[in-house]
């Protein structure tokens, strides 16, 4: 059986965490929403976000740290049958 995006997020840190995201749309910025719950790995300064969030490349993302960096890359990775859950994947500068 699959978990789900919230229980995947629990299991992999000891609180629910949220990050800020400014999302990038041309040349602008929206304004800063918060997404969660993300599993944030900083040695590799990669984000996992739930699934339905929308956060293009070149975004602005404030880490819990109070780090702020840009969106290299974001790819929607679905769960294929593992038992990790369909997820977006962030890749920071």
């Amino acid at each position: 059986m699959t978990m789900t995006w919230l229980e995947f997020a629990l299991l992999h840190t000891s609180a629910p965490t949220t990050v800020r995201v400014s999302a990038r749309h041309g040349d602008r910025f929206a304004e800063p929403t918060l997404v969660g719950p993300c599993v944030v790995d900083h040695r590799r300064t990669i984000v996992f976000c739930p699934p339905d969030a929308d956060v293009p490349p070149g975004s602005l993302v404030t880490l819990p740290t109070g780090r702020t960096t840009r969106v290299r890359s974001a790819c929607h990775l679905d769960a294929h049958g593992y038992r990790l859950p369909g997820h977006l994947q962030l890749d920071l500068e």
